[in-house]
């Protein structure tokens, strides 16, 4: 477990999901007041969420047909791209179109988040200390998760919005997918390009 919180890619692959659970918990808790924020009544919400559970579906199908013939590091780079759109995009939804794409883009990445939390450990760091690996990313996770709707909270406090936190996180997101591109896997016999 120690050379495998050495490597970049753990903390790579760790903040990404970890970062991935913080926004959907504090999403997740808000989502109707984020919507009515932008002027959509609790039935475009109750929608919203079939819709994300239902692509986060797909996503996980797809992303594990991708993980066996993408790099991990480039998929998790392509999940993190589709999150920091669908944040940059949510406070400009206009239209329930707007939303239904927001709600789709955020389950696909979803979908690929959970799929590359719960296979990346294994083929980077073998299965010798896989629960203590793994579960010292399941750690992050937890915590991210626990954090992610006091950090909204404290934002709609401070400002009357939820945007300024989205435009933040949209940041963070966006320099996880650069390091995940750029971050090499410890058995690069992850998959092909």
């Amino acid at each position: 477990m120690r050379q495998a919180l050495l490597t970049p890619a753990f903390w790579v692959f760790a903040m990404s999901s970890s970062v991935y659970g913080l926004i959907a918990s504090g999403i997740a808790l808000f989502n109707e007041s984020i919507l009515a924020e932008r002027g959509f009544d609790a039935s475009v919400y109750h929608r919203t969420l079939v819709i994300t559970a239902l692509t986060a579906l797909a996503g996980n199908f797809m992303g594990g047909w991708l993980a066996e013939k993408w790099r991990m590091n480039r998929l998790m780079a392509l999940a993190m791209a589709m999150l920091a759109m669908a944040l940059l995009a949510l406070p400009y939804v206009q239209s329930e179109l707007h939303v239904v794409a927001w709600a789709v883009v955020m389950g696909l990445a979803g979908g690929f988040v959970i799929v590359l939390f719960f296979s990346f450990w294994s083929r980077a760091f073998a299965r010798a200390h896989l629960g203590k690996i793994q579960g010292a990313a399941q750690s992050l996770t937890v915590v991210a998760s626990a954090v992610g709707p006091l950090l909204l909270a404290e934002c709609v406090e401070r400002t009357g919005s939820f945007a300024v936190m989205f435009y933040v996180l949209s940041l963070v997101v966006a320099a996880l997918g650069i390091s995940a591109w750029f971050t090499n896997t410890p058995k690069q016999a992850d998959s092909t390009d």
